[in-house]
């Protein structure tokens, strides 16, 4: 057996719903899962100086060896690095786009960082989403049409695009190599419709939303809508999330846990995100 790690995780969790709701199914009373060496799909990218970033970042990811070599009888090791909060696969806490938001310390764990997973799949025919193109309300009840069920409160939905496989190739998942305030009118990338973000929030009470992009609003969007509607629901975002196709080979069915840096009064952080496949189906 590949069974190398056998944990029995029962996050026996009431996830709550956000305030306002209208048509959102009840939340599953808890979150059984088994965690095995073969289950566990890690969807964080790793943090270094390659990684692809805003263009409004003023420094990218900054990595130096402090030290390295013998301490007494021992060899020792401790590097330095900085980084923007908003950087590599990372979390946007609702005071991100929201004045009275939570900062990222406040986000609750049960109902936000760990929940039942949904992924919508918009890579098609092995072509990822056109680069200006919106994920609508349409695009999210097909998904829950071939799902065979509606997504529930506090589910953690993650929208594959296909741009997550160009993450190292800024030109392709940004739309330019350009760097700076003055690229952004160059920036070609797919998003969330601000409709079917407030959609999510008011008729499916999802705890979180991700994307394999840099960003949850498209490249051209001129008003933020997306993170707007999100981060005044309370509900954080994911971006730059890595390998959500693994996700889609191996199953439907699967949790999340995402643990951010607790930054304090941070409005992101970075974080390791990873799926807890169920059996294959």
């Amino acid at each position: 057996m590949k069974v190398a790690i056998a944990v029995f995780l029962h996050a026996a969790v009431a996830l709550a719903a956000p305030s306002r709701k209208t048509k959102c199914r009840p939340a599953a009373p808890g979150l059984p899962m088994v965690v095995r060496e073969d289950n566990v799909i890690d969807l964080t990218h790793e943090f270094n100086e390659n990684n692809s970033y805003y263009p409004s970042h003023p420094y990218p990811f900054q990595f130096t060896e402090k030290l390295a070599g013998k301490l007494g009888n021992l060899f020792f090791r401790n590097n330095y690095y900085r980084q923007p909060e908003h950087f590599g696969t990372h979390i946007d806490a609702p005071n991100h786009f929201f004045k009275d938001g939570v900062p990222i310390q406040k986000v609750r764990i049960t109902g936000h960082l760990i929940g039942e997973g949904y992924l919508i799949n918009m890579k098609k025919n092995g072509e990822r989403l056109g680069a200006d193109s919106l994920v609508t309300i349409e695009d999210i009840r097909k998904f829950e049409k071939e799902y065979r069920g509606r997504i529930r409160t506090g589910g953690i939905v993650l929208i594959y695009t296909g741009y997550g496989e160009q993450f190292y190739n800024r030109e392709v998942y940004m739309g330019t190599n350009m760097t700076g305030l003055e690229a952004i009118p160059f920036l070609h990338f797919p998003g969330l419709d601000p409709k079917a973000a407030d959609w999510l929030i008011t008729n499916r009470c999802i705890g979180a939303i991700g994307i394999d992009t840099v960003s949850i609003d498209y490249a051209r969007a001129t008003d933020a809508g997306s993170h707007i509607y999100l981060s005044r629901a309370g509900v954080p975002i994911f971006e730059n999330v890595a390998h959500p196709d693994k996700v889609a080979e191996y199953g439907k069915k699967f949790k999340v846990i995402a643990l951010p840096q607790k930054i304090t009064d941070g409005s992101g952080a970075p974080t390791r995100i990873i799926a807890v496949m169920n059996r294959k189906e």
